[in-house]
C-alpha cells in the first residue's frame, strides 16, 4: 500500500508551521523537518563531520550552532551543497523511518525542499508577501533582514500541487487549509 506522504513546505517565514498546526488540531498527522533537524544537531557523527566541513566555532557544547551555520552555508553554494550532504542526508534517514510505520496520512513540514529526494504525493506550497516573511524572520529570530533575504535567494521549489496563501487572519489560513483538504480528497468528514 502506497502511503500518502504531503510535503508542507514554502519559504521562510511563509507560515508553514502554522499550518502543520492547523492540521494536527484537525486530527491528522504531521512531522517536522525541524525538529528532526535538532535531533540530528545532537548526532555526534553529524556534528563532528559538520565541525571539519565549517570549523569548531560553528559546535558549542557538541551541539551544532544552527543559525550561524545557516548564515554560512546559505551564502556559499558549493558549501551548502556538502552541507546538505552531511545533514539533510541523517534527516532524510530518520523521515524514513517515520514514513515507513505510519498507517494514515502523513504531513511533512519541510523548509528546504531540495534538501532530499522524496517520493512526495502532493506537494503543498504554503505562500506570503515577501516583506512579510522577512519581518516574521527578524521578529521570530532576531536575525537581520540581509541575513533572511540570503536564505530566500537559495530556497527553490518544484511546481506545487497545491497553493496556500498566507497574507490575511488566522481565520482565513484556516480557510485556505480547509479549502486545500478538501480538493485533495483528505478533508475529513
Amino acid at each position: 500500500m502506497k502511503r500518502r506522504v504531503i510535503a508542507l513546505t514554502g519559504q521562510i517565514g511563509s507560515g508553514k508551521s502554522q499550518v502543520a498546526r492547523i492540521l494536527r488540531d484537525m486530527g491528522y498527522k504531521t512531522v517536522d523537518c525541524d525538529a528532526i533537524a535538532r535531533e540530528v544537531s545532537d548526532d555526534p557523527t553529524v556534528v563532528e563531520r559538520v565541525s571539519r566541513l565549517l570549523g569548531e566555532q560553528y559546535v558549542a557544547d557538541g551541539k551544532l550552532n544552527r543559525k550561524l551555520i545557516r548564515e554560512r552555508v546559505f551564502a556559499d553554494g558549493e558549501l551548502l551543497e556538502k552541507y546538505q550532504n552531511i545533514f539533510f542526508g541523517k534527516i532524510r534517514e530518520r523521515l524514513l523511518q517515520i514514513v515507513s510505520q505510519a498507517t494514515e496520512p502523513l504531513f511533512v513540514e519541510i523548509p528546504v525542499f531540495d534538501a532530499f529526494d522524496f517520493d512526495w504525493e502532493e506537494i503543498w506550497l504554503v505562500r506570503c508577501d515577501r516583506d512579510r516573511s522577512i519581518q516574521r524572520v527578524q521578529a521570530r529570530d532576531n536575525v537581520s533582514a540581509d541575513s533572511v533575504r540570503s536564505v530566500l535567494s537559495r530556497q527553490k521549489y518544484p511546481a506545487p500541487t497545491r497553493v496556500i496563501q498566507n497574507d490575511g487572519t488566522l481565520s482565513q489560513l484556516e480557510q485556505a487549509v480547509r479549502k486545500t483538504l478538501r480538493a485533495s480528497s483528505l478533508q475529513r468528514d
